[in-house]
């Protein structure tokens, strides 16, 4: 069974991989152009690398706010469907 990298990124090297400050992060999430953040505990929230790099890519090829948003809805869809099977397959 493979997984995703689970590699977070804290808000200060969000920053330096999209160029986005901690208020234009939370607007794209608010606008659903970036997934939300994973809350890491005691006051600490991150976002997985590779969930960064897909809207980058993205946004390089030219996509829509409509396709990015589906983009990010997909991403959070894989996130949870991970999330669950390495908990199944750990739980086995």
């Amino acid at each position: 069974m493979q997984y995703q990298s689970l590699k977070i990124i804290r808000k200060p090297e969000i920053k330096l991989l999209t160029g986005l400050s901690t208020t234009s992060q939370f607007e794209q999430i608010k606008a659903g152009l970036l997934p939300r953040y994973i809350n890491l505990g005691a006051r600490s929230v991150g976002l997985f690398e590779h969930e960064c790099q897909t809207i980058l890519a993205a946004r390089a090829a030219g996509k829509s706010d409509d396709d990015i948003k589906l983009i990010v809805k997909a991403l959070i869809r894989q996130r949870e469907q991970s999330a669950n099977d390495l908990l199944k397959h750990l739980a086995a």
